[in-house]
């Protein structure tokens, strides 16, 4: 019995040394080093990262709130994403199998986003495999769609993105899946089609695969009551961003809700609708400027 005794109390002080001692690790682990290094591996080539400081989470994680991407690619110090809060943990499982892995969930413009981030060198080459979801997006909260303080997008966006990296962080495959119901278009100041109302598709939907090299795929359907607008075609990715050059054909069919509109397009593009009321055009050029044409 006595020997029980001692067994018992030898492990419960061993257990009580292990967590001792990872409970030290992870309050005196040095996050400002890691918050730092982080910041200087993503802030690069007109892009800024920053954040409020990192703090422990439990289970045992990161913290942090006031996530910016600041990009001067579109326009000086314009913040392209800003996460609210941002909860990242580590699979500690990869760890042991040398691969790093972290589950991350964050508040974006009062919807959510979580996901899954893997680091792991494949053919001998450092890949960062991202994979992430997202739901209940306010649009109407990014500040790309707002001119004057008002958006000329409305709708709650969800969707799915894979992204893989290379270890200097270039893009080297993604794909894009978007959903939005209902969504509401308004112009916006310099369009050269002002629209009279809000355009309403009771769903819209996008699909972008892209790659480094070939630029990226697109598709983009929107429906609504007497109205059916897709589009599809490429986009070829550059530096800077407004650089990017489009080539898309588009197909807009409304026989009576949107009948004004259609027809103010038909004049833009030198082209008149079908006897279905279906309108066919082209949008080319850069993203800065694309131009319309047949």
């Amino acid at each position: 019995m006595r020997i029980r005794r001692i067994i018992v109390q030898i492990v419960a002080y061993t257990l009580y040394a292990i967590v001792a001692f990872l409970v030290f690790l992870y309050v005196t682990f040095p996050y400002d080093l890691l918050q730092q290094r982080l910041v200087e591996w993503v802030s690069q080539a007109g892009v800024q990262l920053t954040m409020a400081r990192l703090r422990p989470a439990f289970p045992p994680g990161v913290r942090t709130s006031d996530v910016r991407l600041v990009a001067d690619q579109l326009s000086p110090n314009t913040t392209m994403v800003h996460i609210d809060t941002l909860r990242v943990q580590p699979e500690w499982p990869a760890l042991l199998s040398r691969k790093m892995q972290v589950h991350f969930a964050a508040g974006l413009y009062s919807g959510h986003l979580e996901g899954e981030v893997r680091y792991a060198h494949v053919e001998g080459a450092p890949l960062w495999d991202i994979k992430a979801r997202f739901a209940d997006v306010d649009v109407t909260q990014y500040p790309l769609v707002q001119t004057d303080d008002k958006a000329f997008i409305r709708g709650r966006l969800s969707g799915e993105a894979t992204v893989v990296l290379t270890g200097d962080g270039q893009m080297q495959d993604g794909a894009f899946n978007l959903r939005m119901q209902p969504m509401a278009l308004a112009g916006a100041p310099g369009w050269r089609l002002q629209l009279q109302r809000e355009i309403a598709c009771d769903s819209l939907q996008g699909e972008l695969k892209t790659t480094s090299r070939q630029g990226g795929n697109v598709l983009l359907t929107c429906q609504g009551k007497d109205l059916d607008i897709e589009a599809r075609g490429t986009v070829g990715w550059k530096t800077p961003l407004l650089d990017s050059q489009l080539n898309l054909r588009w197909k807009v069919r409304s026989e009576e809700a949107y009948k004004q509109e259609r027809d103010l397009l038909a004049v833009l593009v030198r082209k008149r609708p079908d006897r279905r009321g279906e309108l066919l055009f082209g949008l080319q050029g850069p993203l800065r400027l694309p131009r319309l044409g047949i």
